[in-house]
């Protein structure tokens, strides 16, 4: 399966990590926290997290802690399927191609649920034809994107004339949720909203997608999920994730097929990319870093626009890559790209 594009779309407003403080100290929940909660927070927002800013849906930031759990579902049910549409659109240019020449969409996301999935919005908003194929993945948390071009790939095997869309999505912002745990507080100065979308067919493009590689540890499933708490989502993160995340990685990359000549990951944090340039060939992983320091860690779409940011450099000289996602499961998705064009 080829690559034919891949676009990131984010929402207008953004924030620095001092202007989340500020936001912070000023909301409801402020004075009831510990001291100590009260500090980390600080500490992360105003420290070196390896992080400038983060891009949210919500027009003024308190709202994130003011809504109640009906309100934080609308939000995502207004905000999920606007930013998805707009990456779509966006990848659907780039590859001179327009909504009517989809043939599948795929949509991947964790911090909001809807029924219909969120795939009938985006097909709605974008005017997709009736009988195209329709699919939602939920469950991966961070590392959906992986394996939602996997199953893309199944489809396009069966008929490479079809034109595949994989997009995923996170509205992180609905899925706040502050209390005295470490954990839960630390979520909060970490995650921003955004979405990625990629056109896949069996011709054409630029870059081949194959040898895809998973593993999933269901025993260390409570270090890092969704939890539910008065009707909101609690996410749940544990202080071992980022050595988890490096063995399990390292893991995988043990069974790539050849050495590649960039490595595009999620990031997850400061503290996980870190572990990550322990255990992987790389000084530096330089585009897991630049989409951490713009845009905080988006979950899903992470990978994707690490992705495109190495895309839209000058690599001529690059012939292989190795692309990796890691999230709730805890589980781990690789696969590899190679230059055709």
């Amino acid at each position: 399966m080829n690559l034919l594009s891949v676009r990131s779309a984010f929402p207008d407003a953004y924030y620095t990590q001092s202007e989340c403080l500020a936001s912070m100290r000023e909301a409801n929940f402020w004075d009831e926290l510990k001291p100590s909660s009260r500090n980390l927070l600080a500490k992360v927002l105003t420290g070196d997290s390896g992080i400038d800013g983060r891009h949210f849906c919500l027009e003024q930031l308190p709202q994130a802690w003011k809504l109640d759990a009906e309100g934080l579902n609308n939000y995502y049910e207004k905000s999920a399927p606007a930013l998805a549409t707009n990456s779509v659109r966006k990848a659907l240019d780039d590859a001179s191609l327009s909504p009517s020449d989809v043939d599948v969409i795929f949509v991947s996301s964790c911090t909001g649920y809807l029924c219909p999935g969120l795939s009938s919005h985006v097909a709605e908003q974008l005017g997709l034809r009736a009988d195209v194929f329709m699919q939602d993945m939920t469950g991966f948390g961070c590392g959906a994107a992986v394996p939602l071009i996997r199953a893309a790939q199944g489809i396009i095997k069966t008929n490479p004339d079809l034109v595949a869309v994989t997009v995923s999505v996170e509205v992180c912002s609905a899925a706040f949720y502050v209390e005295n745990d470490v954990g839960v507080l630390v979520s909060t100065c970490l995650f921003g909203d955004g979405a990625a979308a990629a056109v896949w067919g069996g011709r054409g493009g630029g870059w081949q997608v194959d040898h895809f590689q998973s593993l999933h540890i269901p025993e260390e499933r409570e270090k890092i999920r969704f939890t539910n708490a008065e009707g909101k989502l609690r996410n749940q993160l544990h202080r071992t994730v980022p050595e988890l995340a490096g063995e399990t990685v390292n893991e995988l990359y043990q069974k790539r097929t050849t050495d590649p000549d960039e490595w595009i990951t999620h990031g997850g944090g400061r503290d996980v990319i870190e572990q990550l340039e322990e255990v992987l060939p790389v000084k530096k992983l330089t585009y897991a870093r630049e989409v951490m320091r713009k845009y905080g860690n988006l979950s899903s779409p992470s990978v994707l626009v690490a992705l495109e940011q190495f895309l839209n450099e000058n690599h001529d000289n690059a012939e292989h890559l190795w692309m990796c996602a890691f999230g709730a499961g805890f589980s781990a998705h690789s696969c590899e790209l190679k230059r055709i064009s």
